[in-house]
């Protein structure tokens, strides 16, 4: 904590603001331990903190409420709704989901007072940010406790299954992986938004300052178009194939993709066209910069282990470069790409290195009067010191003398913008007394700033923390022996009539989509129906939901809420029953108790949480009337994403090739992973986005399990196979074998 507050000081004395990143899921033993660390930080005077668990949200905004929540990029706010839901629940920014396009960035700025943010550079996830379980599911590092293990960057291969012979073959390469962002080229078309975000997770120091530096370069000197050596700069320290921007301009379906390489590709330099020896090779030179002892060299061999190495022998020649030293295999035709570049990297890392390069603007008045101590004033702060000017024997100080001392700021945080000084005639002053009232005055301002940017913790909030958290810091429950019998609710991720012959379903789960195209077949059914929002509506899909939601809810007992934008839509409907989907992400019991406070009556908990974890928030709140749901059976939707692989690879789509809509032929496609298992994909044809599912299915026992009902997601099966996982997980049991796993019942993320 000294060396955090050490480095808070340090920003703000240049007028730089620190915010705590805190966007990750708690679980109940965390989260009191979490909201204490947001309250050591508020002390020190950190600027705002960024949340993804809405229940330490939740205890922030109760007891510390004078210190900034921003809402993370992790809750995948999309739509004005959301903002609006999460300024009520006391966030002051939202760092919109990276997929929104500047239209919909301006038309949310436009009708709200909250800050917006939006990223600006770097890599992009292709799902939506906090909707990934990916990583989670097949490696237990999960994205949502900031451990995701990029499962995107992985090779993979789409299939098209077919019902007589092989399944077909569409296309294989980095099919997840999207290129870097970047908006230097338009930065005069975003909105008038309140921050840029640079993505940097574990990038290197020269990166920041090499990104950082030219966006600052170019939103100071907005409208100028960025120079040829400054975009070669920026895709030089990284990229992956060259950048997009993402969603900002529309969707462009591959063109978006680096299917080729995940990694950093740097600049392309030429082939290779022969080898004179083992160790040296001829390059042809295609590019108009030149390589230099100590640059980074990637050669790409298709088959073999790319070659990279430093640069340590080059000899440039009129059209080619001869290399040597250099290690691997190396086939002819090979792609050679300069990685690194030394110079920028020196560059770099020069302009971090210089010292004090920020400073402090500040006005500085001195009045040095006859027979009285001198005073200082540092903007409103006065020092007054204890020294007394003495008569001149000879030549008096100079005013001028005077300034000159006082504006040698130098290593300090501060520049003097604005220099006054009152000094009355024949008087005489040492130069090394002017320089220590100097030090000494910037000193004493530089510990009152310091001290004003420190806050302290409301009394109430101080009281919380002695009786450590009643209420927040529970245990989990580790019982075994749960005898209820837990009703049983059915989702279908695709509709099929023949479903509604199933036996033993307490509550039937359907797309709203879905609903509204079997409306006449369900309207009379006598069960119990809910409409299922899906988890991003925004566009194509808002407008739907509008559209038909009034007619919808006739026959529905009420509605699985997805995001925390979608219950906007439900303002003007009558009163239905409202369940808060897996999607929130609900990790812990303050979590349960804020979606309560929202209007839920039932909460599906994320399938991230472990037996031991579910049992002790239900056990914490089975007397509040409030129903905890567990997702028993299914395979786990692990990707949401506006990128749909069957529409970029089957259908063709890119910035300049309409998509062939192959969703629409009800086809069935997976894409598969080295370890050959398959990931069904389902796509969405209202607003084009696409679901990635886990390759094996949930199958979890229940007996042990304290929920009041579970829940079971069907895909692909059959009736009979749809039939069978019912009465096994009616009965309390599980499913076993290869196509199944237990998920984090047993393993905690």
């Amino acid at each position: 904590m000294d060396e955090l507050k050490s480095i808070i000081e340090y920003a703000h004395l240049r007028d730089v603001k620190i915010h705590i990143t805190l966007n990750t899921l708690l679980n109940d033993n965390e989260l009191f331990d979490a909201f204490k660390f947001a309250c050591d930080v508020y002390s020190i005077g950190v600027d705002a903190v960024i949340i993804q668990d809405l229940g330490l949200a939740k205890l922030l905004h109760t007891y510390l409420p004078d210190l900034p929540l921003h809402a993370s990029t992790q809750l995948s706010t999309h739509n004005l709704s959301g903002v609006k839901k999460l300024k009520e629940l006391g966030f002051s920014r939202v760092v919109l989901a990276r997929e929104l396009s500047i239209k919909e960035i301006e038309y949310i700025c436009n009708n709200t007072d909250v800050e917006i943010e939006i990223f600006s550079h770097g890599a992009q996830c292709v799902s939506y940010s906090g909707e990934c379980l990916m990583s989670s599911m097949i490696g237990d590092r999960s994205g949502n406790r900031g451990k995701c293990a990029q499962p995107c960057r992985l090779p993979y291969e789409l299939y098209k299954k077919s019902t007589i012979g092989k399944d077909i073959f569409i296309d294989k390469g980095y099919l997840l992986s999207p290129k870097d962002l970047s908006t230097l080229s338009i930065l005069n078309k975003l909105p008038n938004i309140s921050c840029l975000k640079i993505e940097g997770r574990m990038k290197s120091p020269e990166y920041v300052a090499t990104v950082v530096s030219l966006y600052r370069k170019y939103i100071d000197e907005m409208g100028k178009e960025p120079s040829k050596e400054d975009i070669q700069n920026i895709a030089q320290i990284f990229n992956r194939g060259g950048f997009s921007h993402a969603y900002l301009e529309g969707k462009f379906g591959k063109d978006t993709m680096c299917y080729e390489k995940p990694k950093n590709w740097g600049l392309y330099v030429g082939k290779v066209i022969g080898n004179i020896d083992k160790n040296t090779v001829k390059i042809s030179n295609e590019c108009d910069f030149d390589i230099s002892i100590g640059d980074g060299i990637e050669i790409w061999n298709d088959d073999f282990e790319d070659s990279s190495f430093i640069l340590s022998s080059v000899k440039k020649e009129k059209n080619y470069y001869l290399i040597g030293n250099v290690k691997g295999t190396v086939k002819p035709n090979s792609k050679v790409y300069r990685t690194s570049s030394k110079l920028l990297n020196q560059t770099a890392k020069e302009s971090y290195s210089r010292g004090f390069l920020r400073h402090k603007k500040i006005d500085f008045t001195i009045i040095i009067k006859e027979s009285e101590c001198i005073k200082t004033i540092i903007n409103d702060f006065v020092y007054d010191s204890t020294v007394i000017p003495e008569l001149a024997k000879s030549k008096p100080i100079s005013k001028e003398k005077v300034e000159e001392q006082l504006r040698k700021t130098g290593n300090t945080p501060f520049e003097i913008d604005n220099l006054t000084s009152e000094l009355d005639s024949n008087l005489f002053l040492p130069i090394s007394t002017i320089n220590e009232i100097r030090r000494t005055a910037l000193n004493e301002y530089e510990l009152f700033l310091n001290k004003q940017n420190q806050k302290e913790i409301p009394e109430d909030t101080l009281k919380f923390i002695k009786s450590k958290g009643k209420n927040v810091n529970y245990n989990e429950y580790t019982s075994n022996n749960f005898t209820k019998k837990k009703k049983v609710s059915a989702f279908f991720n695709i509709f099929n009539k023949e479903c509604l012959e199933l036996n033993g379903i307490d509550n039937y789960y359907f797309n709203f989509k879905d609903i509204l195209a079997n409306y006449d077949l369900l309207k009379n059914l006598s069960k119990d129906i809910y409409a299922v929002f899906p988890i991003i509506t925004k566009g194509n899909y808002e407008k739907f939901i509008k559209d038909n939601i009034n007619t919808i809810s006739n026959i529905v007992k009420g509605f699985i809420v997805s995001n925390i934008g979608q219950l906007d839509y439900l303002k003007e409907i009558p009163a239905k029953e409202l369940i808060a989907n897996y999607s929130f992400n609900t990790f812990n019991t303050t979590s349960v108790l804020l979606l309560k406070e929202l209007g839920f009556k039932k909460i599906i908990l994320s399938p991230e949480l472990t037996k031991v974890q579910i049992n002790g928030i239900s056990k914490n709140t089975s007397n509040l009337g409030i129903n905890i749901e567990v997702i028993a059976y299914g395979n786990v939707c692990v990707m949401n994403s506006e990128y749909c692989p069957i529409g970029s690879l089957a259908g063709g789509f890119s910035k300049n090739t309409q998509c062939s809509k192959p969703c629409l032929k009800n086809e069935l496609y997976y894409l598969k992973d080295r370890m050959s298992m398959q990931f069904r994909v389902l796509s969405d044809n209202i607003d084009c986005q696409s679901k990635i599912f886990n390759s094996k299915k949930n199958s979890i026992e229940t007996n042990s399990l304290d929920a009041d009902s579970i829940r079971l997601d069907f895909l692909d099966e059959n009736i009979k196979t749809a039939q069978y996982a019912i009465d096994v997980h009616k009965e309390g049991n599980k499913l076993s074998g290869e196509e199944y796993t237990n998920g984090h019942f047993a393993r905690p993320v």
